[in-house]
């Protein structure tokens, strides 16, 4: 009976805490904490700004602590009146229960039960209905603490820049440059099939990419894919945000490359727009950062001797990066221009939505450099006629963009590009997988093989309903020319005699 009465009076402590919404409260006081931490970090704030803000915050925080004090005197309440009350009815002595409540056995054993009743109340209190707020929060899955933490990763450049160098003295022993040698590049314009194709050859064990892991200091993989160890467990899988069905982890390769970009090469990333790199482009400073970078990339992971990376705005840098890393090789997948503008415009749709909705999405995707869909469209101005990001609700922008992107490439393709037809790859991926192993000089190719049921068939391409018929001529003509220069099986040794 003691047990039963103790047992009822946590129940009694649970329901009192839901119903006074202490969580929402000790989600406030983290949130403001967090936020008065950013706020005496900038620099950009004035001293006398940041001493208004630090008062309107401790007033907040005093408010939140007597909220929290107030709902914990409440619940300790409603569990004493009840174990009070059982003694007072001669159901059992107070002395005898507050010795077994203070008891190591029943102490631990409450703490279980706790978190397995707040968890059991979580799972009967969602409803199936999702609220714009609740999906808005799976969308974007993270805390308070988590976003501060972005925020504050992505608020300046320069220091992640210096956190790289103090990386760079800290583990010099570590970062073997020899490993900078040979990379893989992954690149086109997003949707035409660059993450499966990342995720493919990452598994390789000589290849190491980014990860998940790695974020939000980017620029520092060692030092904060150490320390992130300690809290981010692997295992846990969750549908990222393009709702296409690929799942990622903290382990998951990712394109944070884009972030190193924006550190070094502030000038190309204009209001609206995006200017594309030539090989005339010159940053000694990047360049070194970039192959101690790639080479803390491969001390990340045991065996791996490559960098490897999928970067969509490498597409606008196929010149510099052959002049810069001439050793490496350029991967350029190649998709039905029909079904890949169809596949743009569902993004832009998703990300447009989610945007509005969510304002930490977007500074997220603009603080990764990912400027392709939603209210972050900043496009690459390929060929000097730049777009407007207000008309990409129609076919037509997204095909200009289309055809601008791989005239370029056509243009500035060296010879480390690999054009890849995705389309015939997902088709007959035991084909076409040898011919990639043979061109990125891949060690395992059989294990490569192995990963041939990763892909699947492609369907039909869909028709652009209201297309230029014109822009849809030439986005298939030129389509066309680059899969006339893709590996293809009847010439495994060169993909040069393929186009011959």
């Amino acid at each position: 009976m003691t047990v039963a009465a103790l047992l009822l009076g946590l129940v009694a402590f649970i329901i009192v805490l839901r119903v006074l919404k202490a969580q929402d409260v000790a989600t406030r006081i983290l949130s403001t904490a967090q936020q008065s931490i950013l706020v005496i970090a900038d620099s950009d704030i004035g001293d006398d700004e940041k001493e208004k803000r630090i008062r309107q915050a401790s007033v907040q925080l005093f408010g939140s602590f007597l909220a929290i004090l107030g709902i914990s005197i409440a619940s300790l309440s409603a569990s004493g009146v009840i174990v009070w009350g059982g003694a007072a009815a001669g159901l059992y002595l107070l002395d005898d229960a507050l010795r077994i409540a203070i008891g190591w056995p029943f102490i631990i054993g409450c703490s279980i039960a706790a978190v397995a009743l707040w968890l059991a109340l979580d799972r009967i209190g969602k409803k199936p209905a999702q609220s714009a707020e609740t999906q808005s929060s799976e969308e974007v899955p993270y805390s308070p603490l988590d976003k501060a933490l972005h925020t504050y990763a992505f608020k300046s450049p320069a220091r992640q820049r210096g956190l790289g160098n103090l990386e760079s003295r800290l583990y010099k022993r570590r970062i073997n440059l020899d490993h900078a040698a040979r990379p893989v590049f992954v690149t086109s314009l997003p949707r035409a099939g660059t993450t499966i194709m990342l995720n493919t050859l990452s598994q390789m064990p000589e290849f190491a990419s980014a990860t998940y892991r790695h974020m939000p200091f980017t620029l520092s993989p060692l030092l904060w894919g150490g320390f992130s160890g300690t809290f981010r467990k692997a295992g846990d899988m969750t549908e990222r945000a393009h709702g296409d069905g690929i799942e990622v982890g903290v382990d998951s390769p990712e394109a944070f490359e884009e972030m190193l970009w924006m550190a070094f090469w502030a000038e190309k990333y204009e209001a609206q727009r995006i200017l594309p790199w030539s090989a005339e482009d010159q940053n000694a400073e990047f360049e070194t950062f970039f192959r101690t970078h790639m080479a803390k990339i491969v001390a990340t992971k045991s065996g791996a001797q490559r960098y490897i990376s999928k970067n969509n705005a490498n597409i606008a840098r196929l010149g510099y990066l052959s002049k810069v890393f001439p050793d490496a090789s350029i991967v350029i997948p190649v998709r039905n221009p029909a079904a890949q503008v169809a596949s743009l415009m569902r993004q832009h749709t998703r990300f447009t939505d989610l945007h509005a909705r969510e304002p930490f999405a977007r500074q997220y995707m603009e603080g990764i450099g990912h400027f392709e869909f939603g209210g972050a469209l900043r496009p690459i101005d390929f060929n000097g006629a730049a777009l407007d990001p207000a008309q990409a609700e129609g076919p037509d922008f997204w095909l200009r963009n289309w055809i601008g992107a791989y005239e370029f490439v056509l243009a500035n393709a060296g010879d480390s590009a690999i054009f890849v037809d995705h389309d015939a790859l997902c088709a007959d991926p035991q084909s076409h997988l040898p011919l990639l192993a043979e061109a990125i000089d891949c060690a395992t190719a059989d294990e490569l093989l192995g990963l041939s049921g990763t892909f699947r068939s492609p369907p039909a391409a869909p028709v652009l309903d209201g297309a230029s018929a014109a822009l849809v001529s030439r986005a298939n003509e030129l389509h066309h020319q680059m899969c006339e220069l893709s590996l293809v099986p009847i010439a495994p040794h060169s993909r040069l005699e393929a186009s011959a």
